[in-house]
């Protein structure tokens, strides 16, 4: 005969289940749309509809900003039942990280500029830097956490850094001067659905996106951490191993 407990951890199973359901159907719902909004918005960047004024752009220019956050939510939506269950295909290439770190100080770049940061990029003239990955999904990480740095810091900079930090591994890191965590929620930054309490409620996020990091860096047999002390900033890294040219 079942027991009130047994009936219980079911019921929760269950919940857990259609919560997960209802929040991959939402996130398909959205998908489409705010793509074709970024295409329509892009476009009008690009001159297709004419020429527009500085202002009109810049203002457009925050709309697409603010429809790249949205799309990145919704992946991560998607995304984290996926990594839980194992059920993410991954598509392994060799890439250099250095050029994923190129990629992301391109996209974020106008946004930086917006809210007059200093914005770069350090990588030293000779790195060891080539992994196998998926392309797609260490973008994802880059961006999630070069996204978040954008997005928290209101003055002074955010730099992106790639170094080795010893033979066979590659660290990327992503610094800035926002507000700080404090010590007692640094160990709780990872975990789903974890807000930062100074920073939950001004801006759109799910409490996903570092918790999809952390699954999909240690799903690639790497370590990614925080250090940050508060009204001094943070630095959010990862590491990862190298391999050789030669290897496949």
């Amino acid at each position: 005969m079942p027991t009130n407990d047994s009936n219980q951890s079911s019921s929760d199973t269950e919940i857990d289940q259609q919560k997960e359901e209802f929040i991959s159907l939402v996130a398909h719902e959205f998908r489409a749309p705010l793509t074709a909004i970024k295409g329509y918005l892009s476009m009008i960047l690009e001159g297709d509809a004419g020429n527009i004024s500085d202002k009109a752009r810049g203002f457009i220019a925050d709309a697409l900003a603010v429809n790249e956050r949205l799309v990145r939510l919704v992946n991560n939506m998607l995304n984290v039942s996926r990594i839980e269950k194992g059920k993410l295909v991954f598509q392994m290439e060799k890439v250099n990280l250095s050029r994923i770190a190129s990629v992301a100080l391109d996209n974020f770049r106008a946004e930086a500029d917006r809210k007059g940061l200093k914005f770069s990029l350090e990588i030293p003239s000779r790195i060891d830097d080539l992994i196998y990955i998926d392309v797609d999904k260490i973008n994802e990480v880059v961006a999630n956490l070069v996204s978040n740095a954008v997005k928290y810091t209101e003055n002074g900079f955010v730099k992106i850094k790639v170094s080795n930090p010893s033979e066979g591994v590659i660290r990327l890191e992503v610094n800035d001067s926002g507000p700080g965590i404090s010590q007692e929620e640094q160990r709780l930054l990872f975990r789903k659905f974890y807000r930062v309490e100074s920073t939950a409620g001004k801006t759109v996020g799910s409490g996903l996106g570092l918790y999809i990091c952390k699954l999909l860096v240690e799903k690639f047999n790497g370590k990614i951490g925080v250090e940050s002390d508060l009204d001094k900033g943070s630095t959010f890294w990862f590491e990862l191993t190298t391999v050789k040219k030669e290897e496949s």
